[in-house]
């Protein structure tokens, strides 16, 4: 009962973590030219006009709408990578106060090798949803592909440097002994 309660709280906090940060990104979108134009490639009423009469929409008010999808994916993807950053972190964390034998522990290590590359996979996989949002609106796309692609390599290099290398180091200098 202990670890479900645990669970449902780390649920929860994430869902709200999550929640908090698309309110701040929605916020800074309508509140602050710098986030908005970075989405939007700064489309202004002045210099676009009308669609058509009818319609009553800008292409500003277009690429604006767009962008904030745009803003939308690009917080979900990088919250999808700092979620798999600290499930990685956890997974590490578990071999390293683990009691089974060093050889075990290092084939422990070995397995969970897939979760340093999440970050990743993600990264590419923004990078993909940022190239074809492309049609849509070329500035914000660039925003997801390239950035997402960063975050994910920045990402993943720290949890092989900072916390993989480390402790499989230790692993292997501690030699056949128990923790």
């Amino acid at each position: 009962m202990k670890k479900s309660g645990g669970w449902i709280l780390w649920t929860v906090l994430l869902i709200l973590i999550a929640a908090g940060c698309f309110y701040l990104m929605n916020y800074l979108f309508d509140h602050n030219d710098f986030v908005s134009e970075l989405f939007t490639g700064g489309a202004k009423d002045q210099v676009f006009g009308k669609v058509a009469p009818d319609s009553g929409q800008s292409i500003a008010d277009k690429e604006r709408t767009f962008g904030r999808i745009a803003m939308c994916i690009f917080t979900a993807i990088v919250l999808l990578q700092f979620c798999a950053f600290v499930v990685a972190a956890l997974v590490v964390n578990g071999v390293r106060r683990g009691a089974q034998a060093t050889a075990l522990r290092l084939k422990e290590l070995e397995n969970a090798d897939v979760f340093f590359d999440v970050p990743l996979y993600i990264g590419l996989f923004g990078t993909i949803s940022g190239f074809l949002l492309m049609v849509f609106s070329t500035q914000s796309s660039l925003v997801i592909a390239y950035s997402s692609t960063l975050i994910g390599i920045i990402l993943s290099l720290i949890l092989r440097l900072a916390l993989l290398f480390p402790l499989r180091r230790k692993l292997l200098y501690s030699g056949g002994k128990t923790k």
